[in-house]
């Protein structure tokens, strides 16, 4: 018995930590900000943006394309913004 719950455990723990490619984006900006401040309001309004939008399979999948472009050094550059998915 104590497998079996030992098992769900850590099949609820996966399932709760695999987050959607537009979630993973916004951790990977959030985590490029300065400060931890800075990083913890980001993490914060993620959080309660991701609550309130569900992206479509299309917008999941731009944001896909888009987390090995993503870098921290070139974030401040337009092209850097652009392979953020923060300008067009």
């Amino acid at each position: 018995m104590r497998l079996h719950a030992l098992g769900l455990v850590l099949a609820l723990t996966a399932f709760v930590g695999c987050n959607s490619p537009c979630v993973q984006l916004a951790d990977q900006i959030c985590n490029c900000q300065s400060t931890q401040n800075d990083r913890n309001s980001c993490n914060s309004q993620e959080s309660t943006r991701s609550d309130q939008v569900n992206p479509t399979s299309a917008q999941e999948a731009a944001c896909s394309a888009l987390l090995d472009m993503c870098d921290c050094n070139a974030l401040d550059t337009p092209q850097g913004k652009k392979r953020c998915g923060l300008a067009r």
